[in-house]
């Protein structure tokens, strides 16, 4: 019976270590402020501010700032594009990404699908540029902390 309490907690544990997400493993506590998110005019502009804002936030939620207790970083959408040619619909995006006071980070990605499904195309195409751009905003901010010899 001893051994086998044994064996079934180390079961549980790789499990669990298995399982566990080292984003969210070892993101720490760092304030994320947008100082600005800027979508160029065009029609649905407000709509898409709206939602590239909610997830820009989702993304730095998820990632590891390292040490920093604040970040501020301001994006700006270069590129979108939206457009059906016979039975596929491409989205194109570039988000460009600004550490405040420091370096900037581009993330782009074109992706197809099918036309009657537009709306969700879009938002999972700024879906992939928001978690891109944050990733290497994230990267940018921990390399800043380094100390350098």
């Amino acid at each position: 019976m001893r051994h086998a309490s044994r064996w079934l907690f180390s079961a549980v544990m790789a499990l669990t270590t298995l399982t566990a997400s080292p984003a969210l493993t070892f993101a720490r506590d760092t304030k994320v402020e947008w100082k600005s998110v800027d979508v160029p005019a065009g029609e649905g502009q407000t709509q898409r501010a709206r939602t590239l804002r909610g997830l820009l936030a989702s993304a730095a939620k998820k990632a590891d700032f390292g040490k920093a207790k604040s970040v501020v970083l301001s994006a700006r959408v270069v590129e979108f594009t939206s457009s059906t040619r016979g039975d596929v619909h491409r989205v194109s995006c570039t988000v460009v990404g600004r550490v405040v006071g420091g370096p900037t980070a581009r993330s782009r990605i074109s992706f197809g699908g099918r036309p009657s499904e537009r709306k969700a195309l879009e938002k999972q195409v700024l879906t992939m540029v928001a978690n891109g751009v944050v990733g290497r905003l994230a990267a940018i901010v921990r390399a800043r902390e380094t100390p350098r010899d």
